[in-house]
């Protein structure tokens, strides 16, 4: 077993692999691409969102996670602009808007204002956050019996890790149903049938329904539709004798290619089972997840949307979720927001184009389908600019006590199909915002440039547009020094790295995940210290972050053990051979590792892969 070492160095370790060290209440999210202040995507309407409640949370149903967006810029990427929302942005962080009334029903609003300070949206002034209380109970909630129907793509693009992560799901999935809950699957190839007829989870049903996990094997192609079909066949058929819920669960890569493949054909299903009381989870899984495709089928009354990349996020998806992914708490619920006459609506994250419509007097109106329970909580938002006909008029002098906003909920209670609602007046923005309020609009300022770059990048071909908005935002979220929000730190500087590298600033560029995955080729050892390493050598960085070094030999290449690196603040670090390098991009193609301990100064070449 071989490691990096220094030859020269007390640090050596004999000849290790490489030696360097790579060192309840309840609050609703909906948090759609509204009426964004640039044209929205066709493909943001499609993204219904879901509603979460605190004690319990409440989140709009929808796209739940943006692990496709993160997947693609982890892989070296720039994503599509059309693959992140956010309401997928924001949903893996509790953003409740603290109420300041008690709550005797399932929903009460409640609602913040702070100023917006928006880089791509620089025109807006206010931004006001709007969330849900309940009365619902988290320490004496319990969801209703579930009727499970999990309708599984096993065509040959979902084979290998792809039906990993689907069998790992569903395993979670099981566990955490209990006595009095069924579970069913149908799997889809080039045909579909039950694989697991409904089964009753007592001590057997749980070994049955894990014994039909194992069993599911990948073939054949894909027909989508029949496996819809015979899903929400199934669902009707065991929904008489079931006292409870009942929700299709679909796990696919969407990558239909045989039968019908047009939206409009999903959606007829899930529209006509929502109507019959049948919700539907989509479930993205791999690569080739086609993100507006399943955000339309997430789009109907009682749908919402996740994406697993890897096994971390099935864990993240399924551990201990269950219960509130599948828990509807209200339908149709609609909100009517009303601006100071000096304002006009900007923007509204949280709902899509489509949920959105003109009222009289400046207002708008919008709906979203369903409103689910969750662990994480957050709020509508709605940015304020100034009204048209007062451009070059002074802001409103408002103050703390004055109306900003009046809103107006009403909603059907999914219990029992009663129509309820409330009111609200959301005073000027004063005082510092609540915890809820200042991440949300971090998250929305990060939307909205992530939005921008990707945009110009694929669309205007503008690397050097894309480059300078994400250098702007990394800015922003480097000086906030919120630790929740290091995943977005990450995101946003690997996908500053790409962009620096492909419009000629690499030098200023920090080293993303996306940057270093590939093979480099050592075309000069320098400095003053010495290593084991010569010119020649290969150094093959893994983006799942192994590292193996290739030495050079007279019949070609002998590979060292593979180890682990990881990157942090400017230096790569070889976690087993404990050696940690500064680094630099010296161009698009070049790398410099320097270790000032030992003076050992590494220059790099991106090469081709090793066969």
């Amino acid at each position: 077993m071989s490691r990096l070492s220094f030859r020269s160095s007390s640090r050596s370790i004999g000849r290790p692999l490489l030696a360097v060290s790579v060192s309840a209440l309840l609050s609703l999210t909906m948090f759609g691409a509204g009426w964004a202040q640039t044209a929205p995507d066709k493909d943001d309407d499609a993204a219904l969102e879901e509603v979460i409640v605190s004690g319990m949370r409440v989140r709009q149903g929808g796209a739940q996670d943006v692990n496709h967006f993160r997947g693609e810029a982890d892989a070296g990427r720039i994503p599509m602009p059309d693959t992140i929302t956010p309401e997928g942005l924001m949903g893996d962080y509790d953003l409740m808007i603290p109420g300041q009334r008690a709550c005797a029903a399932v929903l009460c609003l409640t609602g913040e204002a702070m100023p917006a300070d928006l880089l791509a949206a620089p025109k807006d002034r206010l931004l006001v956050g709007l969330g849900f209380s309940s009365n619902v109970d988290a320490k004496t909630w319990k969801r209703a019996p579930l009727n499970l129907v999990a309708v599984v793509d096993k065509s040959g693009s979902m084979d290998g890790e792809p039906l990993d992560h689907v069998r790992a799901s569903l395993r979670r999935i099981v566990r955490q149903l209990r006595p009095g809950d069924q579970i069913s699957i149908v799997l889809y190839g080039d045909r579909s049938y039950r694989h697991l007829e409904p089964t009753r989870i007592d001590a057997a049903g749980r070994r049955k329904a894990e014994a039909a996990i194992d069993a599911i094997a990948s073939e054949g192609s894909t027909n989508m539709e029949e496996g819809l079909r015979v899903g929400y066949d199934t669902a009707f058929a065991s929904m008489p004798a079931f006292q409870g819920s009942t929700r299709v669960m679909l796990f696919t890569d969407e990558q239909p290619n045989v039968g019908a493949v047009d939206a409009d054909s999903f959606m007829g299903m899930a529209q006509e089972a929502s109507r019959r009381g049948v919700g539907l989870t989509t479930i993205g899984v791999g690569v080739q997840f086609d993100a507006s495709l399943a955000a339309q089928v997430a789009g109907v009354r009682g749908g919402n949307l996740y994406f697993l990349r890897d096994e971390k996020d099935v864990e993240t998806v399924f551990s201990a979720k269950l219960d509130t992914m599948v828990s509807e708490l209200a339908f149709d619920v609609t909100l009517t927001v009303k601006p100071h006459p000096g304002y006009r609506i900007s923007a509204v994250y949280g709902a899509p184009a489509e949920a959105l419509k003109a009222a009289p007097d400046g207002a708008t109106t919008l709906t979203v389908p369903t409103a689910f329970l969750s662990t994480n909580g957050g709020g509508l938002f709605v940015a304020l600019a100034k009204a048209e006909d007062a451009a070059f008029l002074p802001e409103p002098a408002l103050g703390p006590s004055d109306r900003l906003l009046d809103v107006k909920l009403a909603y059907v209670r999914a219990s029992d199909g009663g129509a309820a609602g409330d009111t609200l007046t959301v005073a000027a923005a004063h005082g510092a915002p609540s915890e809820g309020l200042r991440l949300g609009r971090m998250l929305i300022d990060e939307f909205l440039v992530l939005r921008q770059a990707t945009t110009l990048y694929h669309q205007a071909s503008d690397e050097e547009g894309a480059y300078q908005a994400l250098r702007k935002l990394d800015a922003r979220l480097r000086a906030d020094r919120d630790p929740r929000l290091s995943p977005e730190r990450q995101l946003v500087g690997g996908l500053l790295s790409q962009t620096a590298l492909l419009s000629g600033h690499a030098s200023e560029a920090a080293l993303g995940p996306g940057v270093l995955p590939g093979l480099w080729r050592v075309s000069r050892v320098g400095g003053t210290g010495d290593i084991d390493l010569r010119r020649g050598d290969r150094i093959e960085f893994g983006a799942d972050a192994d590292v193996v070094v290739h030495r050079r030999t007279g019949q070609g290449f002998e590979a060292d053990e593979p180890e682990t690196y990881r990157i942090q603040a400017g230096q790569v670090a070889f976690e087993d051979s404990k050696i940690v390098f500064d680094y630099r991009l010296s161009r698009p193609d070049g790398l410099v590792l320097t270790d000032r301990k030992s003076g050992v100064v590494l220059t790099l070449i991106r090469e081709p892969k090793v066969s």
